[in-house]
């Protein structure tokens, strides 16, 4: 989830990830201390009933047929209800202890909901850790074990005018360093006014400052608290705030048509793509704009030798006071087999988060999807605690006095620190 409910201007082009805390699982992704198994195969029964999110719920019933012709003495109700209500609907229903057996949280918000005691722990013989992207893996897991299923995953990936770059005498970028240089040989040529368009703090700019910390080598936590007065963290804010230092990332608000004179790179998801292509088939591309223009690569490679890039994706737990338990784990066992996930994949067109489905033939041979598997490989989960968001927001705040000059990434870096030990983790 995430990208898709989130308003695309260029600059949001998402990204947001963070590193792993150290908080308990066990090897094979279940949770120590869950009393319900899941029925066995054939053997589900009763009524189950799931909140989806987003658009989700028509394919679902699709997908559930054939489980349901196994197991025919067991039925699904299926409700989807819109991203933005989604916390308030778990939380009054957690309160009331009346909701669902499944319920669909975002990747971002499900240590929300793992923080008030939605969902109840993943037993032994759901999924295996193993066979699931281990950022993916992190984002259902809470203090003291796993919470959820991740579903779906997807990523971000670096977008370039590529016809732009081949003019200029330059390609993709692979490194910091030349993605610097890019963009300022984007903003520097006849015509130019930008040369990467990042988040401003509305559009939560920690959706790209975590994976710069990430690509540094650094991390959001050490598992017993937040670590943002760091030499990786205060590397990876100057690196954001100097693109507007340097006055090649707007600070006002930009749109998202890959403007030949404004924002020619950014960081966002393959929903970029079909915007690009409405806007071709209506006229309103920039002159001479194609679909031949649009380059797009996996995330460069930052001092810390890697180029990690936030995990979005939906996840899935049985609620803590559901009624059918047992055939609600039985059939998001079977949801997470990798030929479910390959079916969803022609459903939905969402990523699989199993990562051997990741390998269908159908992803493998789109270049778009290919490479977002690619960046799959290389990902991290958004900080999974509960005061994520106001950490969130303390870097919306930081970030732009330092982008604006302010004040420094160190001194920013230290006020962080101070209010994010008064916070805490929130668990």
């Amino acid at each position: 989830m995430f990208g898709k409910r989130i308003s695309v201007v260029i600059a949001a082009a998402v990204g947001a990830a963070l590193v792993l805390s150290g908080c308990g699982r066990t090897g094979d992704g279940s949770a120590s201390g869950s009393s319900v198994e899941p029925a066995a195969a054939g053997k589900a029964s009763g009524a189950i009933e799931i909140w989806t999110a987003g658009g989700h719920a028509d394919n679902l019933k699709k997908l559930a047929a054939s489980w349901l012709a196994e197991n025919p003495d067991a039925s699904v109700k299926i409700t989807d209800v819109p991203w933005d209500q989604v916390i308030t609907k778990v939380q009054t229903a957690t309160a009331a202890g009346t909701g669902p057996d499944i319920i669909m949280t975002g990747a971002d918000q499900t240590a929300t909901a793992i923080g008030m005691g939605a969902f109840d722990k993943v037993p032994s013989g759901v999924y295996d850790a193993k066979d699931v992207y281990p950022a993916a893996v992190q984002s259902v897991t809470g203090k003291d074990g796993v919470y959820g299923m991740p579903w779906y995953v997807e990523t971000r990936f670096l977008f370039y005018r590529k016809d732009i770059a081949a003019q200029l005498g330059m390609s993709a970028p692979t490194t910091w360093d030349e993605m610097v240089k890019l963009s300022g040989a984007f903003k520097g040529r006849p015509g130019g006014s930008f040369g990467m368009a990042l988040p401003k703090p509305t559009e939560q700019p920690a959706q790209v400052i975590v994976p710069f910390l990430a690509q540094a080598g650094g991390k959001m936590s050490d598992g017993s608290k937040w670590t943002i007065n760091t030499p990786q963290f205060i590397q990876a804010l100057d690196f954001y705030a100097q693109f507007f230092q340097r006055g090649e990332s707007p600070m006002g608000t930009t749109d998202a048509t890959f403007d030949n004179g404004g924002t020619p790179m950014f960081i966002s998801g393959s929903w970029m793509l079909g915007i690009y292509k409405d806007a071709i088939a209506k006229g309103t591309a920039p002159a001479g704009f194609t679909m031949d223009s649009v380059g797009y690569t996996v995330a460069p490679t930052g001092p810390g030798g890697n180029n990690d890039q936030y995990i979005g994706g939906g996840n899935l737990g049985v609620f803590a006071s559901a009624k059918n338990k047992s055939s609600a784990w039985s059939f998001l066992a079977w949801m997470g087999q990798q030929k479910q996930q390959q079916d969803w994949y022609d459903l939905q067109q969402e990523l699989p988060a199993n990562i051997a489905a990741g390998q269908y033939e159908p992803i493998q041979a789109n270049p778009v999807t290919k490479v977002l598997t690619q960046q799959l490989q290389n990902t991290v989960a958004a900080p999974n605690y509960p005061t994520w968001s106001q950490i969130s927001d303390l870097i919306s705040k930081y970030s732009e006095m330092v982008a604006r000059g302010e004040m420094t990434a160190s001194a920013a870096a230290a006020e962080m620190q101070t209010k994010a030990d008064t916070i805490g983790f929130g668990w």
